[in-house]
């Protein structure tokens, strides 16, 4: 696997919202989280979208484009942080300049809700984009998320990168990584959006969801022909199906209607130690002995 983004002191980041705007309760949390990120030697350029100003919104479609471009297009700005999550990522594909990013590329991170903007910046502009949701670095694992953060972008090492699994089925899968939410996945399903999964290795987790509704989930995967031409199959954590003992359900039904190499693994997803994946990165995963 390729090494990460490399930082140093001195750079700049963007942190923006594209989701659902930040709560302003937690104004706290985030201005710890800039906190920690200067005493790395970084310096944070807030979006003008990053707080809910009327109902779910930190501004309009328009608006939280026109921040995310605006981000992309400045080249002191080494990498853009999305802290959102919700349901509203989605409005703002149609304004994202594509172009633009592809001549201005950048890592964008992000999760959850954010799985619709990370496909979507691989398949229009071939961009690389990190699963993975900074506020880890003040959650419940903070401390050890902080280190691991500071290890694998100011020290190029593999600590956030490299994450434990064990096959389901098969020894081998190689390909470009595509996928992130499944819910949110299943959003851009008939929009050119939708990343092509001809030997692609596609990546899903979920925080919601016991396992009648994942499978619904799966089975639409299965409907729009993506297992037919998938290279294999990543599955993170499922939080509330694992949380009630039913990944044993999906996991099952899964093995039924596939016949690709599929790995499970603990260490992406909404856990607060989760690590990051890069979607439209090529990775190779190997069974050893």
């Amino acid at each position: 696997m390729s090494k990460a983004l490399k930082l140093s002191a001195g750079n700049k980041v963007g942190m923006i919202a594209c989701s659902d705007g930040v709560r302003v309760e937690n104004l706290p949390k985030v201005e710890e989280l800039i906190r920690i990120l200067n005493a790395f030697g970084l310096e944070v350029v807030v979006a003008n979208t990053l707080y809910r100003r009327d109902s779910y919104f930190s501004g309009n479609p328009k608006d939280r484009a026109t921040e995310l471009n605006r981000l992309f297009k400045n080249d002191e700005i080494r990498a853009i942080f999305d802290i959102s999550g919700g349901d509203s990522a989605n409005q703002i594909l149609e304004y994202i300049d594509y172009d633009n990013i592809r001549l201005h590329p950048k890592p964008f991170f992000g999760m959850s809700d954010l799985s619709v903007i990370l496909n979507a910046l691989y398949t229009q502009s071939n961009s690389k984009s990190y699963h993975y949701q900074l506020m880890n670095l003040v959650s419940s694992d903070g401390s050890e998320q902080q280190e691991a953060f500071y290890r694998t972008f100011f020290e190029g090492q593999n600590d956030l990168y490299d994450f434990q699994y064990h096959w389901i089925r098969g020894n081998h899968m190689s390909g470009i990584v595509i996928g992130g939410n499944i819910r949110c996945l299943m959003k851009l399903a008939g929009t050119s959006y939708f990343p092509d999964p001809s030997n692609k290795i596609l990546f899903l987790e979920s925080l919601s969801g016991r396992a009648n509704k994942i499978v619904s989930l799966f089975a639409q995967l299965q409907q729009v022909k993506y297992f037919d031409k998938c290279a294999g199959l990543i599955l993170g954590s499922f939080t509330e199906l694992e949380s009630y003992n039913e990944f044993s359900i999906v996991e099952e039904y899964v093995k039924d209607i596939s016949r690709i190499p599929i790995v499970k693994t603990n260490e992406i997803g909404h856990g607060s130690n989760s690590r990051f994946i890069i979607i439209g990165e090529n990775i190779t995963l190997y069974k050893y002995n």
